[in-house]
């Protein structure tokens, strides 16, 4: 079994939460100031983004909500892997970019492929029985 010891499920809750936690502060605030969002989106070169940042938006808090909760992770991890890699290299496409500008969008680029990978993780541990989670964790 994978979370045997108590430190081990204890550990995997934490860092739920902490993903979670960015991820849902991410899409919230998109969602809060969403004509902002979607004036940069458009400025950045995303297609219809009138209709896909509120819907990306809601798709990486139901994701970020399915791992925190650990029911079907798998497609939580999905969600959030799909929302990862269609942004990240429309919005932070920091080899475009000159000076502050380009340091600011590496930042965010890597930012995301972390949390993509931390996606990732969630997606392979997906296919075993996670502890302190509410809901069915395997699909």
């Amino acid at each position: 079994m994978v979370f045997e010891s108590t430190g081990a499920g204890v550990a995997l809750l934490l860092g739920r939460g902490l993903f979670a936690a960015v991820l849902g502060f991410m899409a919230l605030g998109n969602l809060l100031d969403l004509e902002e969002t979607v004036g940069y989106a458009a400025h950045k070169g995303a297609p219809a983004p009138r209709i896909l940042v509120p819907l990306s938006s809601v798709a990486l808090i139901g994701g970020a909500a399915s791992i925190l909760v650990g029911a079907f992770p798998a497609v939580g991890a999905l969600l959030v892997i799909g929302f990862l890699v269609g942004v990240t290299p429309v919005m932070h496409d920091f080899w475009g970019q000159e000076g502050e500008d380009r340091q600011n969008e590496l930042i965010h680029f890597l930012k995301n492929a972390g949390l993509a990978g931390a996606a990732l993780v969630f997606l392979a541990l997906s296919t075993a029985a996670w502890p302190y989670a509410v809901g069915p964790s395997v699909v």
